[in-house]
């Protein structure tokens, strides 16, 4: 009993403390002035940034459960050019502050949130915009930061006047619903962000300065990301290690490494990239590049290097629509030329055709678009690459080690197959276009040795009474518009096969005979199942020109019997009109040869049609 009496007076003097601090609490806004919040936000705002803040309008002061206070019209204007535009315009400004530092008369903030801002930037030479300021806590910072580093550099102490001054920082500002405009130079359109939230966190000198915002640009809706350890030394235009993240439909891209800004920008880190396609990337980017409209997705990963002009991308991993390759490529941008591209790339398998569409634009098919197809790529990019493939393909061709060169330069493009096997041989060429005269649209050469032919028309699709072997063809075909926009007719040149033994499948020699005496017309299909033609030797010698191929020399030379064709071949309607005849073997050159054999009857025909199914006509006496 004694013990709870002694307990009353403890208990009433904790409830009066108790009511008092109540008491206390709920007096403080009252005796906060809203106008010395005003006046220090305004005050803190221009000392960070060096220029003159306006803060317009009435404040309105909230307590619970932040003490904040809300500002309207706010302005920035840029010091070194008092009558130009702001550099920044907001709806409001909502600020946290300290409520007892408040009451004490030095309000504190912490916290800012911008409502739809607008910030302009106009970016000048020597680096500088129209928001560097030689005064203001921001620019002492940087000053100070920058100091300590060349001394460090240098080996030297410190300078006693190099400090960083706590409110060098900028604190935490959300953005909602800002835009950003950004001039490149003056009287030139300005590049906008809209649609800005997000937020802005640097929360002392020495910390890490971060930003995590969403915007939209040029209509596709991104994600930015970026850090730095050193932001003072960053802004001073001193090497500072940066992670940066874009994320967007278009393109992703993830930097790791360190940078400067300014004139003499240097980059050098991990940099990843990713597009679905590089099309549409460049056209979101606004270049005037135009790359192939068939270029799909590209991702590449590397060890990027930048000094003045040039990029450095090393130990390269590229992937192009899904052609997957290793190697260096070197960037340079040029001011009297357009960007040149030079590398090596080696592959384990490469898809030629869909490669070369990464530089080549593909329009529509038809004649009609050969005088208005876009040839300004062979204009807007320089290009020199080494490929290598352990295996590759050109359509249905497969080729293995494969050594090539693509090259666009002046307004000509060229893709150059330096070495290659395919079908057992080696296949040497060269697609060449350009803009102007032969020289005006696409070149063809194509050079084969020692290849089997039976497969190739396998590959291809080729079917017909077509001599199977291992031999050589040589391609020289012409056009005056580019590849893409070429007809058939558009095509001159000439074809030259010569294959050594080998046959001609399906072609029964007793049985044509024997057809060519009791009937008027007939087809391979009626020469019956037998062991084909052999030959030793078979050359065919054409010249293209007009949609039609016409026969120099063809010959196919047995044993006993030679076959000798002359004629047309109008292949754009796939028909023939050819005169044949099927006759003895000729003597050879050497005079010690046998002479031809005088008991094979020179048997005469004509061959109609159309491949793969020639229709022969024999002609009687």
């Amino acid at each position: 009993m004694k013990s709870n009496i002694a307990q009353w007076p403890l208990r009433r003097i904790a409830i009066a403390v108790l009511v008092i601090i109540v008491a206390i609490g709920a007096s403080l806004p009252l005796a906060v002035s809203s106008g010395l919040v005003r006046d220090r936000l305004e005050r803190d705002i221009s000392a960070w940034v060096g220029h003159t803040v306006s803060l317009g309008g009435a404040p309105s002061l909230d307590f619970w459960p932040t003490p904040t206070i809300k500002l309207d019209n706010v302005e920035i204007r840029p010091s070194t050019f008092a009558g130009g535009d702001p550099i920044l315009r907001a709806e409001s400004i909502v600020a946290n502050f300290n409520l007892f530092s408040a009451v004490l008369g030095a309000p504190s903030f912490s916290e800012y949130r911008l409502i739809r801002p607008t910030f302009n930037v106009e970016l000048y030479p020597g680096a500088t915009s129209n928001w560097s300021s030689p005064s203001g806590e921001l620019a002492k910072g940087i000053t100070a930061a920058v100091a300590r580093y060349q001394a460090q550099q240098a080996g030297d102490s410190v300078p006693a006047t190099a400090v960083i001054p706590e409110s060098a920082a900028l604190g935490t500002i959300t953005i909602v619903d800002g835009s950003l405009k950004w001039v490149r130079d003056p009287g030139a359109e300005a590049t906008k962000l809209t649609a800005i939230n997000g937020s802005l966190s640097w929360t002392a000198p020495t910390a890490i300065a971060r930003a995590d915002i969403t915007a939209i640009f040029r209509g596709e809706q991104v994600k930015l990301s970026g850090s730095t350890s050193k932001p003072l030394l960053l802004l001073g235009k001193r090497m500072a290690p940066v992670e940066l993240k874009l994320t967007s439909a278009p393109l992703n891209f993830d930097f790791k490494g360190t940078t400067t800004l300014g004139g003499n920008l240097f980059v050098a880190g991990a940099l990843e990239l990713s597009s679905a396609s590089v099309r549409r990337t460049l056209e979101w980017s606004g270049t005037d590049i135009r790359p192939g409209e068939a270029l799909g997705a590209l991702a590449l990963s590397a060890q990027l290097s930048t000094e003045a002009k040039k990029a450095k991308l090393d130990e390269l991993i590229i992937e192009v629509d899904k052609n997957r390759g290793i190697g260096v490529l070197d960037v340079e941008l040029r001011d009297d030329a357009p960007p040149l591209i030079v590398g090596t790339l080696a592959f384990n398998s490469l898809d030629i055709g869909s490669f070369l569409q990464a530089f080549t634009p593909l329009p529509q098919a038809g004649d009609d678009i050969a005088s208005t197809i876009d040839t300004r790529f062979l204009r807007e990019i320089g290009l020199d690459l080494r490929l290598s493939a352990q295996s590759a393909n050109f359509g249905p061709v497969a080729m293995s080690n494969l050594a090539a060169a693509a090259r666009v330069d002046q307004g000509r493009a060229y893709f150059d197959v330096g070495d290659g096997t395919a079908f057992g041989g080696s296949v040497i060429g060269r697609i060449a276009l350009s803009e102007k005269g032969i020289d005006g649209g696409v070149k063809v050469q194509l050079s084969a040795r020692d290849t089997d032919f039976g497969r190739l028309y396998d590959a291809i699709g080729l079917t017909g009474p077509l001599p199977r072997g291992i031999g050589s063809l040589d391609i020289e075909v012409t056009s005056p518009y580019p590849t893409w926009a070429t007809a058939l007719t558009d095509l001159t040149g000439r074809i030259n096969l010569a294959v050594g033994k080998g046959v001609v499948p399906g072609l029964n020699i007793p049985k044509f005979r024997e057809l060519a005496e009791t009937e008027r017309f007939f087809d391979l299909d009626q020469l019956g199942t037998g062991a084909g033609f052999a030959f030793d030797s078979a050359h065919i010698e054409a010249m293209i020109a007009d949609g039609q191929a016409d026969l120099k020399i063809a010959e196919l030379i047995g044993p006993k019997q030679m076959i000798s064709l002359s004629g047309v071949i109008p292949y754009l309607r796939s028909s023939l009109a050819i005169a044949g005849i099927l006759g003895p073997k000729p003597p050879a050159k050497d005079a010690a040869a046998a002479p031809a054999d005088a008991s094979i009857e020179p048997l005469r025909f004509f061959v109609g049609g159309s491949w793969p199914q020639p229709v022969i006509s024999p002609v009687k006496p």
